[in-house]
């Protein structure tokens, strides 16, 4: 007994002694001012440290060129391999002066990344903290506790050069650190290039495509891959809508629903916000499985399938794989790719698009698999997508089966009451297609579908099925709620961020869009409002139609 009683008191003393000599150690590294640093902005150490605090003297008349700054540090001048240690934020209205810097990330270099610009005077700035040669303790090494902006996880991206991606550049070369947890889960060489082209055109937080250097597994997703989405949600106050509709296209159980988490990101120091990683979509185990096709794949049965095609008013000739039907609808073949396509593929899946269309115009349903069609015509409906027959309508056809499958859900960032076209969408008379544009004869096509009894009573009993079992109120609003408590604070940097509350109610389309005069808060209430009355306004809509179908 007296052994362990001693034992216990060793390592008690030499604990205190360790802290007392940890202590010992910490000191003022340098009160550093503009002169302090070279012409890039960056502080050069003579030796490793671990910074444990950072203070400087704030200028309430400057406020913005402190709020949501960045102090990274670094081993490399480059700072391609760079992390974050701390941000700089308001607490209780006040912006603070002080940061205790709680990750033990060793650096030789630091600098201070403006919120509004690249590098921003921040004079006097004094650091505290260790020599990393003089530490001894692992706890105090323990790079294991990497800084993260929020709850979130986050995504940092260090671009070659430092090149801004741009909406009308390629792709950009650089690396990738993804951090969850306070650790390291992904970091890897990649490109990135800004995508959309109504969202990557006219909002300035861009969204972006990202492909790293080899497959990743990002987070709890099942299998790895290359190429993932950066969605911005800039005309989403509520940052939630595309969140909310692949919950309820996993609840109605659609083969494949893109998967996506929000994550908080940073571009070459600065913070743009609160961001969702998703699947891109595209052919692949993971992703829409479906058969893959070469080039080899000339005749039949192989040249059947399998095949990916988008309704997309967008398209435009220049490429091989755009298509316009017989009765003028437009969209583009995504799988196979536009260089893999193959002339005798191309003629296969146009002629028979064609067919199908023809089809559909003459009560015949041979072409059509209902019950994924009857799925995604309620997710669009019920979602209020402006986009319905406009863009981002998907679907495939798979070898050795004739039919058309509908899906996957996808781009709902206007749906839920959020565009002028459809707003208040509850109160429409009528589906939400026939208010919004059409790429080409898309809405004329729908039409004749759910005008055909067959169809529209599939489309009912579908829709009676999923709302007594798997989607209800209760349910939805109740993942409205959990899923508005993990943005909170992610929510309120990144407005911030782009401060795109616009005060007047009007809208400025097409150069802006979304609802106008709303906070975070208020948008979630109008998200979930909506949600709750689309139940008792789209059983009204299906009933109407099955009663009046032919």
């Amino acid at each position: 007994m007296r052994i362990y009683l001693c034992l216990i008191l060793f390592i008690y003393f030499a604990f205190t002694l360790s802290l007392k000599e940890q202590k010992t150690n910490e000191r003022l590294l340098g009160s550093f001012f503009r002169g302090s640093f070279d012409e890039n902005g960056i502080i050069e150490f003579d030796e490793e440290y671990i910074i444990t605090r950072i203070a400087w003297t704030k200028n309430d008349d400057y406020k913005y060129n402190y709020l949501l700054g960045v102090f990274e540090v670094s081993n490399d001048k480059s700072f391609k391999e760079a992390v974050p240690i701390g941000m700089i934020k308001e607490e209780d209205g006040e912006l603070k002066e002080e940061l205790n810097i709680s990750s033990k990330n060793s650096l030789k270099y630091m600098r201070y990344v403006a919120p509004n610009k690249n590098y921003s005077d921040i004079n006097p700035i004094k650091l505290i903290g260790y020599k990393k040669s003089l530490i001894t303790e692992p706890d105090v090494l323990d790079e294991n506790n990497y800084f993260q902006v929020t709850n979130l996880p986050l995504i940092l991206i260090h671009t070659e050069n430092e090149t801004e991606p741009s909406r009308w550049g390629g792709d950009v070369n650089c690396n990738i650190k993804i951090i969850n947890e306070g650790k390291v889960d992904v970091s890897d060489s990649a490109v990135i290039k800004v995508r959309g082209r109504t969202t990557g055109l006219i909002p300035p937080k861009k969204p972006y495509r990202i492909k790293f250097s080899k497959k990743q597994k990002i987070f709890n997703f099942e299998g790895k891959e290359k190429k993932w989405t950066l969605i911005a949600n800039h005309f989403d106050r509520s940052l939630l809508r595309n969140n909310i509709a692949f919950k309820i296209s996993q609840l109605m159980e659609f083969p494949y629903t893109p998967r996506c988490l929000p994550v908080d990101v940073i571009l070459n120091g600065n913070y743009r916000g609160n961001y969702y990683i998703c699947d891109k979509i595209e052919v692949g185990k993971n992703r829409i499985n479906i058969t893959k096709m070469f080039e080899t794949d000339n005749s039949e049965p192989n040249i059947t399938g399998g095949y990916l095609l988008q309704i997309d008013s967008l398209a435009r000739d220049e490429s091989r794989s755009v298509f316009k039907t017989q009765k003028g609808i437009t969209g583009q073949i995504i799988y196979p790719e536009d260089d893999k396509i193959t002339a005798e593929q191309e003629n296969y899946i146009k002629y028979k698009l064609n067919k199908f269309e023809d089809e559909v115009y003459n009560g015949i349903l041979d072409s059509i698999d209902l019950d994924s069609f009857s799925k995604y015509f309620i997710i669009e409906e019920f979602c209020g997508d402006p986009d319905h027959v406009w863009s981002s309508y998907y679907f495939r056809k798979e070898r050795n089966d004739d039919k058309f499958y509908f899906g996957p859900a996808w781009d709902y960032d206007l749906a839920f009451d959020n565009d002028e076209r459809l707003i208040p969408t509850n109160e429409k008379t009528d589906f939400c297609f026939k208010y919004c544009d059409s790429a080409g004869t898309m809405r004329e096509f729908i039409l004749s579908l759910i005008e055909n009894k067959n169809v529209i009573e599939y489309i009912k009993n579908t829709w009676e099925k999923l709302y007594k079992t798997v989607l209800n109120e209760n349910i939805l609003a109740n993942y409205i709620e959990e899923e508005k408590k993990k943005l909170e604070e992610s929510s309120e940097l990144n407005f911030i961020k782009w401060n795109n509350y616009v005060e007047e109610d009007d809208f400025r389309f097409p150069w802006d869009f979304g609802r106008k005069g709303e906070n975070f808060e208020v948008s979630v209430e109008v998200v979930k409002d909506y949600v709750v009355n689309r139940f008792k306004s789209l059983t009204k809509l299906i009933d109407n139609y099955y009663t009046s179908a032919k």
